[in-house]
Parts: C-alpha cells; structure tokens; sequence
C-alpha cells in the first residue's frame, strides 16, 4: 500500500471515530434530557394533586371558621399563583407560599375545638395532614434529578 492509502485510511477511521463520539454524547444529553422533563413532570403532578384538594378541604374548614376569611383569602391566592406557575423556580416558590398557607390553616383547625366533634369529616383532617406533608421529589427536585444520571 502505498502511503497516501495509508494516510487516506486514517484520516477516515478518524473521522468515523470523531462521528461516532457526537452520535453517542448525544444520545447520552437526550436521554439525561428526557429524565429531567419526566422528573418535572412528576413534579407538576403532585402540585396539581395538591391544588385539586385544597378547594373542598377550604369549603369543609369555611362552615367552622367564617370569621377567618384571611387564612381562606391567602390560600386562594397562593393555589392561583400555583397554578398559574410558569417555570420552575416559580413553582417552587408558590408551593412554598402554599405550605405557609396550609400550615396556618392547620393551626386554625387545631386550635378550634370544634373541629374534633364528631360531625366533623375525618377525612378532612386526613387530606389536610397530606397537604402539609411535602413529598420527597418536591424537596430537592435538583437532587432528584442529579440522582437520575
């Protein structure tokens, strides 16, 4: 062989190495990509479940503590600005308002007497202690999705 051949031969195995690193990187960011975007996703679906179970846990509250229109104001407020959230960090930080809000009602709920008759739904208090509590991938979504690599 002469060495031209021999150059020409290399310069492709070359060229077909490089191409096989960009196909390969690629796929590697695609598939990292599709993580991220399923990783936000199950995180918009815990938020949504949040915000659907908040109206009827409001109405329930509202029968008991008419005079504390405020608490029932912020939450309103807070699940508009949930819903409503754009990008991630804005979700983040309205789930954040939404946990502020959610605690206060509790607070509410624990410290009217009332609440613990009997007439009163334990399944209520059973939705709002699940609204309180943050699941794992809304803590450290970040983590979450560095976990997924």
């Amino acid at each position: 062989m002469s060495k031209v051949a021999i150059v020409f031969i290399t310069i492709a195995v070359l060229i077909l190495l490089s191409f096989g690193k960009y196909i390969s990187v690629k796929n590697t960011l695609v598939a990292k990509n599709e993580v991220v975007k399923t990783a936000w996703s199950q995180v918009d679906i815990v938020l949504q479940r949040r915000a659907d179970l908040i109206p009827n846990l409001v109405e329930t509250v509202k029968g008991y503590a008419k005079q504390e229109q405020t608490v029932f104001g912020d939450i309103a407020k807070a699940r508009t600005q949930l819903l409503s959230a754009g990008t991630p960090e804005q979700k983040i930080s309205a789930n954040a308002e939404l946990d502020k809000s959610l605690f206060r009602l509790l607070t509410l709920v624990e410290n009217y007497t009332t609440f613990t008759c009997s007439n009163f739904p334990t399944a209520s208090l059973r939705r709002a202690s699940d609204l309180n509590r943050t699941p794992p991938i809304l803590r450290q979504p970040k983590a979450h999705v560095r976990s997924r690599r």
